[in-house]
């Protein structure tokens, strides 16, 4: 062996030992999760559940988000007649309605249209042919002027009420900005909600690895005493807070596939409800994958709390 062989060497043995070392604390860590499945198994769960939860409502918030950005419906007035005005009478009002120019369009909706469209989406059928007339009115859809603002489309329907044979006038402005509120209220709940959960998850990693210590105590104490650093004898617990949040995570993910097949569906209706061509996403590959890293981050920083606050107490009692 040459001497630059051997300088070489020399350089490269204390990164062989320093992967040595963590190599055997982490199959060390492993084989104490193994030989406890039951205890390792609700670990895992209690972490997945505080990780699963509000990832779900988060995604959930995330495509009822599109609603807001993606449905093409511009403000608008429905005027509803009087039950005693006929069609020529709603026609009349449509040409007036029409001829103002702050208003785009306007468009007739009779009783009879409006009558089998309630039949359709509502089936009762039976029930309306056992009606003496047709209770629904005659209906206008009035739509204003893109650059019509609230204040404006408020004044509007004032002046279209004040008209002859008009029963009543609904300003339908503001069922976006109700839905963003309602959005925004979520995501703070979700937050709130996350936060309480991921520190819940960070007390049980903390004491599930404090147990862990205790049991390891005598041990510890043997590595101090022979003169093994604390990030020696701290590795171990590391590794076996990496692989309890990791696995947490792991089990997060499938909860969060199983509880978006079963958000599906009010979803997606409410979608319908909204008229949006949008269908609920599917987690991808980034909820995935954020859900393990945030959980062995987790697992990380609980056992180093756990293991910087019972190392100290461990080696001030072997002092005295």
């Amino acid at each position: 062996m040459t001497r630059a062989q051997k300088r070489d060497q020399a350089r490269s043995a204390p990164w062989a030992a320093w992967r040595a070392q963590h190599r055997a604390a982490a199959n060390n860590s492993w084989q104490k999760l193994a030989v406890q499945p039951v205890v390792t198994g609700v670990t895992w769960l209690v972490i997945a559940i505080s990780l699963a939860l509000p990832s779900t409502l988060l995604l959930t918030l995330d495509n009822l988000s599109a609603v807001t950005g993606g449905v093409d419906r511009p403000p608008q007035l429905s005027v509803l007649l009087t039950g005693e005005s006929e069609f020529p009478v709603a026609e009349e009002l449509q040409r007036t309605l029409n001829a103002w120019p702050e208003i785009d369009d306007v468009v007739l909706l009779d009783r009879e249209r409006a009558l089998s469209q309630f039949i359709q989406q509502t089936d009762l059928a039976a029930v309306v042919r056992s009606l003496a007339r047709n209770p629904l009115p005659h209906t206008l859809i009035v739509i204003p002027m893109s650059a019509t603002s609230e204040v404006a489309m408020t004044e509007l329907g004032q002046r279209v009420q004040t008209l002859s044979g008009i029963d009543r006038v609904i300003v339908d402005t503001r069922w976006v900005s109700r839905l963003e509120t309602a959005l925004q209220a979520g995501w703070r709940w979700v937050v709130a909600l996350g936060t309480v959960m991921l520190m819940g998850a960070v007390l049980v990693l903390g004491n599930t690895l404090r147990l862990a210590i205790e049991a390891r105590k005598d041990e510890i104490l043997v590595v101090h005493l022979i003169g093994g650093s604390p990030a020696f004898a701290r590795r171990p617990f590391l590794y076996l807070g990496l692989w309890y949040g990791v696995g947490g995570g792991l089990v997060a993910a499938l909860l969060l596939m199983m509880m978006t097949w079963w958000m599906a569906g009010p979803v997606n209706t409410l979608f319908l409800l909204y008229e949006s061509p949008l269908r609920m996403r599917a987690p991808g590959a980034f909820y995935p994958v954020s859900l393990i890293v945030l959980g062995g981050s987790l697992g990380l920083l609980s056992a180093r709390l756990a293991a910087e606050r019972y190392f100290r107490q461990l080696v001030s009692q072997a002092a005295s």
